[in-house]
This record gives C-alpha cells, sequence and structure tokens, in this order.
C-alpha cells in the first residue's frame, strides 16, 4: 500500500526523483527495480552525476554526495551495492499507478501554484507602469 509522501519542501524532491526514475529515457543510468517495486537503481553513477545532477536543478543535488546526503535525509535505505550501482528503497515512494497519479497531481498543484505566482508578478508590473505613465504625464505637463 503507497502511503502519502510528506509535502512541502521534501515533495520537490520527490518529485524530482520521481520524474527521473520513471522516465525510460534514463533507464541505462537510473530506474526502477525490475524486483521490489519500492526500489530504484542507480545503474551508472558516473552519467548519473554528468548527465543527470549537473543538467538539474540543485533539488536532487548538485554532486553524487549531495544526492546521497539527500536520499538518506528523505529516508531512502541501501539495500545493495555492486560494482558502480546503488539500489535504494523507500516504503512509499513506489512504482505503481497510485503513485503516478499522487505525482502526477502533485507536479500539476505545482504547476497551478507557480501560473498564479506568474500572473501575480505581471499585475504587480503592470500597475507599476501604469503608475509611471501617471508619474511622466504629471512631469510633462506644463502649467
Amino acid at each position: 500500500m503507497v502511503r502519502k509522501l510528506p509535502t512541502g519542501s521534501s515533495s520537490s524532491f520527490y518529485l524530482h526523483l520521481y520524474q527521473i526514475v520513471d522516465d525510460g529515457s534514463s533507464d541505462p543510468i537510473i530506474s526502477w527495480s525490475k524486483s521490489n517495486d519500492n526500489s530504484f537503481i542507480v545503474w551508472d553513477l558516473k552519467r548519473l552525476r554528468s548527465n543527470i545532477l549537473l543538467k538539474s536543478s540543485s533539488v536532487l543535488g548538485r554532486n553524487l554526495s549531495e544526492f546521497l546526503a539527500k536520499l538518506r535525509s528523505h529516508g531512502f535505505k541501501t539495500v545493495f551495492k555492486g560494482p558502480g550501482e546503488l539500489e535504494f528503497e523507500h516504503d512509499d515512494f513506489a512504482r505503481s499507478p497510485l503513485m503516478k497519479k499522487m505525482m502526477a497531481k502533485a507536479l500539476s498543484e505545482r504547476i497551478e501554484k507557480f501560473d498564479a505566482q506568474i500572473k501575480a508578478m505581471k499585475c504587480k508590473l503592470k500597475a507599476k507602469k501604469d503608475s509611471l505613465k501617471v508619474e511622466n504625464l504629471f512631469q510633462n505637463l506644463h502649467i
């Protein structure tokens, strides 16, 4: 059974991680475990660092040691170590249709929040621009 992952600032970490693990194009680097629905495997640590961590936002960490520290701080456990490979497990982080829906909903909510922030900023900029126009008209008025 999938329980709800923490929300707030932590949810951003889970969202980013889920998107990367669930993305089939990154399977040679990082993918879901075939034997455990609650774990994922990093197959290629070098490519994880160069192709994913360096190119993604700092939410996951900027380097391998930050990434590993963030995994631990978010409740992930290392369950397998092979040459150049690591497997991580979390009871509430799972490959499942329910988890996929939860992640999609959380991502949608983040996008809606971001859109609302952009609209608010646009309104403030327009108000400031309008205010500057009125101020400029008064300055150019010669009475």
